[in-house]
């Protein structure tokens, strides 16, 4: 029998000379969207909706001015667009006209108090200042949730109680403003030290108030489910204003600097005096008209810019690189066709000054807008504060 052989096994592990997997790599973050707002309407199509809305707000003495609002609205934000879809506009005339019938009947009872007496205008201004912050609130509520695109509507996420904690400081300093005056009397000799303490106390706070304003209002609004958010800002909101100081002084010294040329062509007669008049009138409104391309332009630019790029939510940020120049140069142009043209190409004006501030106004979004859910805030029906904002002047832009 022959022997058998076996075979060989080789039970040894075999060593891998292959470095361990190590962990997958990390997706690099999605870039963000930039997505600019693009205004489209001509001023020749607004030309015929203002010029319909002021006859027709003659005829009916100013009741169709609530209508008049509305379609003006309608299609300054049907011709905004973004990402390709236009903003909407929900606001209802009957709302608006009973808002405003109501801040009519306050404005005359306001209007009459001041004819009584000091007293009951100081009351009439006390009163005002107390309603201030429910007004404000009830008019960014009502713009607000009467605005949507793609379906989807703004909001604004707060309470009367909210609006009234963050304007206090405000509404302190215009009840002491409106005592002090009601102490300034015809007739008696007047302590002015009260009033002008109260009035540096207001200037000295201003940025202040100012920037407290703007963080209430953005961190109130929504876009359906997404809330915004705005970065802190007091201290840059104090640099703009002393920046905006500073570029004052430039159209000051022109100013001063101009009357006292004046001053020297006059040779002291009385005749003299008078034939300055004009020139000196003339002088005088230049500077005002510098004054506010300049330090306007500048001051509002600069807000823009500082207010956008602090404005953001989880998916996407703002952005608004507005030029002063170039947003002083468009005021100018137009303020000059308007004045020549006596108001005929304000529709025009209104327009182009539309179109080059929003133009400049961009969203930089990290994933897409459509994946925003709708919120559930019931559309604000009073138009109260609306009518308030409206005939006061406030500005109550975002």
């Amino acid at each position: 029998m022959s022997d058998s052989v076996a075979p060989v096994l080789d039970t040894q592990a075999v060593v891998s000379t292959q470095p361990p997997p190590g962990p997958p790599p990390l997706e690099a973050p999605p870039q963000p969207r930039r997505l600019a707002l693009e205004f489209t309407g001509t001023g020749g199509e607004y030309f015929r909706i203002w010029l319909v809305n002021l006859l027709l707000t003659i005829l009916t003495l100013g009741i169709y001015s609530a209508w008049a609002k509305v379609r003006k609205t309608r299609w300054f934000y049907g011709n905004l667009k973004l990402d390709g879809a236009s903003f909407q506009y929900t606001g209802r005339p009957g709302a608006i006209l009973r808002g405003r019938i109501l801040v009519g009947a306050f404005a005359v009872a306001y209007s009459l108090a001041g004819r009584i007496s000091v007293t009951a205008a100081a009351v009439a201004s006390v009163v005002l200042g107390l309603l201030a912050p429910w007004l404000f609130f009830k008019a960014m509520k009502f713009k607000l949730t009467n605005t949507s695109w793609r379906g989807v509507r703004f909001g604004f996420d707060s309470s009367a109680g909210a609006a009234y904690a963050t304007l206090a400081p405000g509404v302190v300093l215009w009840v002491l403003f409106s005592i002090e005056a009601a102490t300034l009397r015809p007739g008696e000799k007047p302590n002015l030290t009260g009033f002008f303490l109260v009035y540096g106390l207001f200037l000295a706070s201003l940025p202040f108030l100012h920037a407290r304003l703007k963080r209430y209002q953005h961190r109130a609004t929504t876009w359906g489910t997404t809330r915004f958010d705005f970065l802190p800002s007091t201290g840059t909101f104090y640099a703009l204003y002393g920046k905006a100081f500073l570029v004052a002084l430039v159209p000051m010294a022109l100013m001063l600097g101009t009357f006292f040329i004046l001053g020297l062509l006059v040779k002291g007669t009385a005749s003299d005096a008078r034939s300055m008049i004009i020139p000196i009138m003339v002088a005088t409104y230049a500077a005002i008209v510098i004054g506010y391309l300049v330090v306007g332009g500048y001051f509002y630019a600069r807000l823009q810019k500082l207010v956008w790029d602090r404005t953001r939510s989880e998916t996407f940020r703002f952005a608004m690189p507005l030029p002063a120049w170039g947003l002083m140069g468009t005021w100018l142009k137009n303020g000059v066709l308007t004045l020549l043209t006596v108001g005929l190409y304000w529709p025009w004006a209104s327009v182009n000054i539309a179109r080059y501030q929003l133009g400049h106004l961009a969203i930089e979004a990290t994933g897409p807008l459509d994946a925003v859910a709708a919120g559930t805030q019931a559309i604000e029906q009073s138009a109260a504060g609306d009518g308030a904002v409206d005939y006061f002047g406030w500005d109550i832009g975002l």
